[in-house]
């Protein structure tokens, strides 16, 4: 791959590419879409702040060119201002379709966080004259998520209801609106309890016109009014029954989720079906309508049957964990005698299944404390730090303080993260000297902890001269290499040094006055003026942002794939989306041609859920070092699609998550960059530290 040169430039210069364009030397109407999106880029990426620095984002909304207004508008909206409403709503009323629903989208997201009274009446006036269901369904969702003084918007339910009952519901529109409909259900007060708007939500629910082109909009439409439903306890009988038979997977795995909504006399034959069903996604969800249900003899032989014998050992997992609730004499007996065997029979081999082990030594330290303290050794001493850490979790339930002592100082910084505070919770202060020598360490994860448990330690609220010496000094040394992402384990190493530190230290923290991270600086100030009584002004100094993709390599990632080659066997083939979330693609794009992600694993397993990787520390708080800016876009959070791992706004660290189902909550607040084409059911078969073998960029076919 081409060598990247970190250099930007300023957005001023950008303001003059920009007067090319709208005089017509830069671009026309048949403009490609990357050259568009190259032109706008660098002031979106900027978050400029200033009108005058936003100036050739709202000059672009009079381009000629209909692809570069889009992507102006988008990048309005991204900047999350309420001011720049009416900037974006003038395109609202735009003749290209595409860029009247970018509009909409980027009027709702300017508001995103804030008051939306601004974007209501533009929004219902759009959603009034709009005919087309591609814009309505943009439209739709935008209203939504409107919620003025907190509660739901007034007119927006009439509006949607009115497109439901056109016999001929187009599916664009159909799963706009059940995703305006869901967001709305969310709802304080009223607005969200309107049966109206559940008698909207199960028209959806039973969407299926004869017909229909776009068969994924149209399941798509259904699993998200289920959902719905589900969340407000408004699932009928009818309608759930209807879900759990739907031909789609995704369909019936929500409707399983809300199983519980069953008839007592009928619940368990529905759990049968459901945990018999082919979809690993819905015996997940029926195995957790067992495990959350009371604990009797049927239960937990369902439970123990699905343990033994489900093909996909996730299923097997979930089950697992559950079995560690006791169960009626009956079956207790049987599911210790099961939950001994499978922790013991943990294999040294690398290669080898761990997994199923190490969740049966949890739920066996519930069930049988001492037959898992005699198994604790095996697991404590194997050579995946995977297993490790799972031993501290099994130990800190057994209170075994052998194990928790030998982990605490475990080569693996992972393994200590999960022991110690184990550990501290058995010995409190006592475990100070321990504690201040973690400062030593470069992982953020284990700062962050270790910062935490020794301001735990401090109930005098008197200095600590040694506690405070050891945290300036990690906060100095993980400062120097200069990671925006290590913004979390230096605040949390700030926050120590404040609690255990005196005026002493200031003249080693006036340095950061100018840092580069103006979170930190802000805070480093905040402690000089608590700790000198001076007023302290933070100056910070920004590094250069990252490199941003040309039109040429925007075009280049469409026509690639990424695919990982999974240990094991197996490959994920994941298509990039550039027009929609191009710096979070480049980024992923160039560190997987790099090679970064080659031995890394996927560290985090929620079933049904994510699965969530790409971390060279294989935690949340070890990236790659410069942050991405979040690119919300109008592509939702739908089942196989790969976002980007965040910490809060604008902090993309190079980690990825892959939805294992529909995770509409995360639309609006976390960035789509691609999605899985080929090797879902690879994805689906993944577990907590599967290890990416490599990644490989290859055409697509």
């Amino acid at each position: 791959m081409r060598s990247l040169e970190k250099k930007r430039i300023p957005v001023m210069l950008w303001g003059l590419a920009t007067t090319l364009l709208l005089s017509g030397c830069a671009g026309s109407g048949d403009e490609a879409p990357h050259q568009a999106l190259a032109q706008v880029l660098p002031t979106e990426d900027a978050r400029p702040t200033a009108e005058a620095e936003r100036g050739p984002l709202l000059e672009a909304l009079r381009s000629g060119d209909a692809q570069v207004r889009r992507f102006a508008v988008r990048g309005l909206g991204r900047l999350e201002d309420p001011e720049l409403v009416p900037a974006a709503a003038g395109l609202l009323s735009d003749p290209d379709p595409e860029v009247r629903a970018t509009a909409a989208f980027a009027v709702a997201q300017a508001v995103h966080g804030s008051d939306g009274a601004a974007a209501l009446e533009p929004l219902l006036a759009a959603a009034r004259s709009e005919s087309l269901p591609a814009v309505r369904n943009v439209l739709a969702r935008s209203l939504g998520r409107i919620r003025p003084a907190g509660a739901a918007p007034p007119g927006v339910l009439p509006v949607i209801s009115a497109w439901i009952q056109d016999p001929d519901l187009p599916p664009k529109t159909a799963v706009g609106a059940a995703l305006g409909l869901e967001s709305l259900s969310r709802a304080s007060g009223p607005a969200g309890s309107d049966p109206a708007l559940y008698e909207a939500l199960r028209s959806l629910a039973a969407y299926a016109p004869s017909g229909a082109a776009d068969l994924e909009a149209v399941s798509r439409t259904r699993a998200v009014a289920l959902l719905a439903l589900g969340q407000r306890g408004q699932l009928d009988p009818v309608t759930l029954e209807a879900g759990l038979r739907d031909e789609d997977p995704v369909v019936r795995a929500t409707a399983a989720r809300y199983l519980r909504l069953i008839a007592d006399a009928e619940v368990g034959e529905r759990i049968m079906e459901a945990l018999q069903d082919s979809a690993l996604i819905v015996r997940i969800e029926a195995l957790r309508a067992v495990a959350v249900a009371e604990r009797t003899d049927p239960s937990c032989r369902m439970l123990l049957d699905r343990a033994r014998n489900d093909d996909d050992t996730g299923a097997r997992l979930v089950a697992l964990e559950a079995l560690g609730e006791p169960c009626p004499e009956s079956v207790g007996d049987d599911v210790t005698a099961h939950l001994d065997s499978v922790a013991s029979a943990l294999s040294s081999d690398l290669e080898t299944e761990w997994s199923p082990a190490t969740y049966a030594l949890g739920a066996l330290a519930h069930l049988a404390p001492e037959r898992a303290r005699a198994i604790l050794p095996t697991h404590r001493g194997h050579r995946n730090p995977f297993v490790r850490a799972a031993a501290a979790s099994a130990a800190e339930v057994i209170s075994d303080r052998t194990t928790l002592d030998d982990l605490a100082t475990d080569p693996d910084p992972n393994v200590r993260n999960a022991a110690l505070p184990a550990l501290f919770a058995l010995e409190g202060r006592a475990l100070r000297p321990l504690l201040v020598e973690q400062l030593s360490s470069d992982d953020g994860q284990l700062l962050i902890t270790v910062a935490g448990l020794l301001a735990g330690t401090d109930t005098s609220a008197t200095p600590d001269a040694r506690t405070a010496e050891a945290a300036i000094t990690a906060f100095e040394r993980i400062s120097a290499a200069r990671r925006e992402t290590a913004r979390d384990p230096r605040m949390a190493l700030l926050a120590l040094i404040r609690g255990s530190g005196t005026d002493s230290l200031a003249r080693r923290l006036e340095p950061y006055l100018e840092d580069y991270d103006p979170v930190v600086a802000a805070e480093a100030a905040a402690i000089l003026e608590a700790w000198t009584g001076e007023a302290r002004r933070a100056a910070p100094r920004r590094l250069l942002r990252l490199p941003l993709p040309t039109a040429e390599q925007l075009a280049e990632m469409e026509r690639n794939v990424v695919v990982l080659h999974m240990a094991g066997g197996g490959e994920i083939a994941i298509d990039l989306l550039p027009l929609l979330a191009p710096t979070n693609a480049y980024r992923f794009y160039r560190l997987a041609g790099e090679g970064h992600f080659d031995g890394l694993t996927f560290h985090r397993w929620v079933p049904n859920f994510v699965i969530q990787g790409g971390s060279p520390g294989a935690n949340e708080y070890h990236g790659d070092g410069p942050y991405t800016r979040d690119e919300i876009g109008t592509t939702p959070h739908w089942r196989g699609t790969v976002g980007l791992s965040t910490r809060g706004r604008d902090t993309g660290d190079g980690q990825i998550f892959v939805n294992l189902v529909h995770n509409v909550r995360l639309d609006y607040d976390y960035t789509v960059f691609g999605a899985v084409s080929s090797g879902m059911d690879v994805v689906d078969a993944l577990l907590p530290g599967a290890v990416i073998q490599r990644a490989e960029i290859r055409p697509k076919d």
